[in-house]
């Protein structure tokens, strides 16, 4: 199920997104605001995955809302004005709807939602690969590639061969997405088991970098690796 919310300054533009969403059976509206303060604000508090968003608000332009997010859910602006197409663009937004939208626009949308959605997250299946949510951009990472995963604060860093990857998420979030063969070895840490190639009292290597086990994991990562 897409959990939707809408923004739009517009009553009569809530109204037909709400009456589309009520005939799309995989798609839910949680919320609708025609304050886009007021939407910022049940952000904060609360986890959605798409956005339809429109662009010119008197309040706060869907551009400006779209530049306050650190990690933004999927999401499709919505304008009367298709000059806002190329500007749109460069926030890597899912979709742009130009009003007045129709129903078969609409479905074509959210069923690209969906098929992302999917392939972002399927439950108890393995992935040759991830889409992770960095700043504005989704970037596809091969799971071969990450090497491990640090937590810091509401951030996880997945380290692969490259670079480093910053994405807003904690640690069970992280879980979710990754195959079985990724565990918690610390607090702050998550790595392949596949790709430890050595075990010291209190740490792993992996590759060339050292990752700590805290205490409470050490007899679980025995257990899988023995």
């Amino acid at each position: 199920m897409i959990r939707a919310m809408l923004v739009d300054d517009e009553p009569n533009a809530l109204e037909l997104l709400e009456r589309y969403i009520g005939r799309t059976p995989f798609v839910t509206c949680v919320a609708s605001f025609r304050d886009p303060l007021k939407a910022l604000e049940f952000l904060h508090d609360n986890s959605i995955d798409l956005i339809f968003l429109d662009i010119n608000m008197p309040q706060l332009s869907g551009i400006s809302f779209l530049e306050t997010l650190e990690n933004r859910p999927h999401v499709i602006l919505t304008t009367a004005y298709s000059e806002y197409a190329v500007k749109s663009y460069e926030f890597a937004v899912e979709d742009y709807l130009l009003k007045p939208i129709t129903f078969e626009r609409f479905l074509k949308s959210v069923n690209r939602i969906k098929k992302m959605q999917t392939e972002e997250k399927a439950p108890g299946e393995k992935h040759d690969f991830l889409f992770l949510k960095s700043g504005y951009q989704l970037l596809k990472v091969a799971v071969k590639d990450i090497r491990y995963l640090q937590k810091d604060g509401n951030y996880m860093t997945y380290f692969t061969e490259d670079k480093k990857i910053l994405v807003r998420e904690n640690v069970s979030h992280a879980l979710e997405n990754l195959p079985d063969d990724f565990m918690q070895v610390h607090k702050s840490y998550l790595v392949p088991i596949s790709r430890i190639d050595a075990v010291e009292s209190g740490r792993v290597r992996v590759g060339k970098d050292w990752v700590p086990v805290g205490a409470a994991f050490r007899e679980e990562l025995i257990r899988r690796i023995g």
